[in-house]
């Protein structure tokens, strides 16, 4: 007789009494020497008996392929490859980030939202503006700083950018699905703009880290629920001071 060990379509047909006899006998004599695989088979029997039991009021119904002991064992079995291969994924991703440092930690999974993408695409929306870039501007002092922390929920620092060559033109509150986001837009003297963002954030802990998108460097970090970011031009030869200054001021 026979001990080649049984595949997974064999044991299935052994535990619901679908094996010829003779290799029916084949696959006992195995288990009797395979505790592990014994005990497996066993597990099976019991959640076919189950699910029998739970399934005995449902003759009436139309047959459903989906309920069938074989086909739900077969589905778990699947769920758990899956899940496998996602932990995998996601250990391999982890691995990545550590290696790379902030900047591959900045990295997103496919189809998430890259960190702080709204205060780049606030950057583009308003920088370009020339007639209205800001709702209050900088002159009314601390009306500004008072309405803009009021809306927040939380205290507002103005960044002082002046020994970079950048003034303040004032700010204005915007709408994210994180809550009310706060966006500072300052201004040298040939009109470049560098904005100063603020929003509520979910994330925990505390990071920090770059991105570029296209000709704009952004520099985010996140701290006590809330997320900043400073967005400018690359190729200014000041932005990593500016981000690196408005950073120290909060």
């Amino acid at each position: 007789m026979s001990l080649d060990p049984p595949t997974e379509d064999e044991l299935q047909a052994f535990v619901d009494g679908r094996l010829d006899p003779q290799r029916a006998r084949a696959v006992e004599a195995y288990l009797a020497s395979h505790p592990d695989e014994r005990a497996r088979v066993a597990a099976y029997r019991r959640n076919a008996e189950e699910l029998r039991a739970l399934l005995a009021g449902a003759s009436l119904l139309p047959p459903n392929p989906r309920l069938d002991p074989r086909a739900i064992r077969r589905d778990l079995r699947q769920r758990s490859q899956r899940r496998a291969m996602l932990g995998a994924s996601l250990a391999v991703a982890l691995g990545i980030g550590a290696l790379g440092g902030w900047t591959a930690r900045s990295m997103s999974l496919p189809g998430a939202p890259a960190p702080m993408d709204d205060a780049v695409e606030a950057y583009r929306t308003f920088a370009t503006d020339r007639v209205r870039p800001v709702e209050m501007a900088a002159g009314d002092g601390g009306d500004l700083q008072a309405w803009l922390s009021g809306r927040l929920g939380r205290p507002v620092a103005l960044p002082d950018l002046a020994p970079y060559g950048f003034d303040l033109l004032g700010g204005r509150l915007l709408s994210t699905a994180n809550g009310p986001a706060v966006l500072l837009m300052y201004e040298d003297r040939d009109g470049q703009r560098v904005s100063f963002y603020i929003r509520p954030s979910s994330r925990p802990g505390e990071l920090t880290g770059t991105r570029r998108d296209g000709g704009l460097a952004t520099r985010y970090w996140f701290r006590n629920g809330y997320g900043f970011a400073v967005v400018g031009r690359a190729d200014d030869p000041r932005i990593a001071e500016v981000q690196e200054a408005a950073r120290l001021s909060m």
